[in-house]
């Protein structure tokens, strides 16, 4: 009787530990290409921000390599119409974390500085 509980213990204990944590496939954390549009929506080579998501958090993070004053932070996720917004001074800080509902979809963030610069990305939750 013990070997058998020991057993299904350890059976249980398999199945948990190799289930993924979400119930999907996406990495816990990883870059989130972002390109900087000129003001006539062509893309510009050089990018300022740098942005990333994490799964365990449920959070993008966002990093102004320079200052570029204040930033508008927008997070949609087109699969759903859910959006998060925020604003942050580049100048005081240089990261910044949104944190969204991570479900599943494809997501679109994008950033408007005080300057009127416009960059885009965009990423997927499984």
């Amino acid at each position: 009787m013990v070997k058998n509980l020991i057993s299904i213990l350890l059976v249980l204990a398999a199945v948990f530990c190799t289930m993924p944590v979400r119930g999907d496939s996406t990495p816990e954390s990883y870059e989130i290409p972002v390109k900087r549009l000129d003001k006539k929506n062509q893309i510009r080579s050089l990018c300022d921000v740098q942005a990333y998501y994490n799964g365990m958090l449920s959070a993008v993070y966002t990093t102004a390599v320079s200052d570029l004053g204040e930033i508008d932070v927008r997070v949609t996720n087109i699969s759903t119409g859910e959006s998060w917004e925020d604003t942050f001074d580049s100048s005081i800080i240089s990261q910044h974390i949104l944190h969204i509902s991570g479900t599943s979809g494809f997501y679109e963030v994008t950033y408007t500085t005080s300057c009127g610069n416009l960059y885009e990305g965009s990423f997927v939750i499984y």
